[in-house]
């Protein structure tokens, strides 16, 4: 490389220990590349990469019931006190919530148990952070329930 204003000199240089060193990483760099397209482009190596992982068919009464969660969840983060809401997000989500129950807090559920109720009000406070985009609305509950299950496990332990 020339300053302007200077000539150029027309030795050449030797290189130094570090300039070598970083000579042989740029060559190692380029046969790597070239490794990896001579790979690619050999038709004996054909790698299906854009194929789809092959999934079960969806059950029409689950897709129901997730579509009746997500609308349930929706509904509780724009308006907490809809009990209409509350009773579809229970009723369509009672196996994984009592699962969760019982799994941590070792409890019975019935509709009058106070666990259950304080467990169903923590899910209602948190339905306003469930996001359409991103969450499957059963796992979300699940995922919910269990960590305040905990919650309310820890919570007992240190009244105790």
């Amino acid at each position: 490389m020339t300053i302007p204003g200077q000539t150029a000199d027309t030795k050449i240089p030797h290189p130094t220990p570090s300039d070598s060193a970083s000579q042989v990483a740029v060559d190692d760099a380029h046969s790597n590349h070239h490794a990896a397209h001579s790979l690619i482009d050999d038709p004996s190596n054909s790698l299906d990469v854009f194929e789809s992982p092959v999934l079960p068919s969806p059950d029409l009464a689950d897709l129901g019931s997730t579509e009746k969660t997500r609308a349930a969840l929706l509904k509780l983060g724009e308006s907490p006190r809809d009990s209409f809401a509350l009773a579809t997000l229970w009723n369509e989500n009672q196996l994984s919530i009592e699962n969760e129950m019982h799994r941590h807090l070792h409890s019975s559920c019935n509709s009058n148990s106070s666990l259950l109720q304080q467990l169903l009000s923590r899910l209602v406070w948190h339905a306003r952070f469930f996001c359409d985009e991103v969450d499957d609305p059963k796992a979300w509950v699940a995922r919910s329930a269990n960590l305040e299950a905990r919650r309310m496990v820890l919570q007992l332990t240190k009244t105790r």
